[in-house]
């Protein structure tokens, strides 16, 4: 299991990092980027902590459970269709495993909508030239996870009323691009 850092026992809360563990034998860039910024801290100064979920409906309901102890989520995983950094904007009802379900007939939340907005305040976010908007987090548990604490984030408001931020980036294959080449 993981191990609970000092700061998820008391005083300012982290930001939580996700990333995917291997799948198919293949490691993830998500995870090697997760694994990277465990313990740095994010230019507001808090410290960041990551987990590495596994590659199914069970991972993808972890950051949605513990979302109290963090002051915001930043789920990180693999596109392999792309070579730039893709930032999400939202998340759909589609369990994942199931390329071919929709919201009506394969549901991460039974009576949810079929779309939730990030809670990142994307306004703020100045992307570089090999960064882009998406509108798709896909069909698997990149989206699963994603929806699923969209979902936790917008049941519960922060200290201010606001909800927990919470964003996705997929990330290129590391054939395509190293991840040394976006990490600080």
């Amino acid at each position: 299991g993981d191990v609970v850092p000092a700061a998820l026992r008391g005083g300012a809360k982290p930001i939580l990092v996700t990333g995917f563990r291997a799948f198919n034998g293949e490691e993830n860039p998500s995870s090697v980027c997760a694994r990277r910024l465990n313990g740095t801290r994010a230019p507001s100064g808090r410290l960041i902590y990551s987990t590495l979920l596994s590659v199914d409906g069970r991972g993808a309901g972890v950051a949605a459970a513990r979302l109290d102890a963090y002051a915001a989520v930043v789920h990180l995983g693999l596109e392999d269709a792309t070579t730039d950094l893709r930032v999400e904007v939202a998340a759909h009802n589609i369990r994942g495993g199931d390329a071919t379900g929709t919201c009506a007939t394969r549901p991460v939340v039974a009576d949810g909508p079929c779309a939730l907005a990030t809670t990142a305040p994307l306004g703020r976010v100045a992307l570089r030239g090999d960064e882009h908007w998406s509108t798709s987090a896909g069909t698997y548990f990149c989206n699963e996870a994603y929806y699923r604490t969209l979902a936790a984030a917008r049941g519960r408001r922060g200290a201010r009323g606001a909800f927990v931020p919470v964003a996705f980036v997929h990330l290129p294959n590391e054939t395509t691009r190293a991840v040394d080449s976006y990490l600080p």
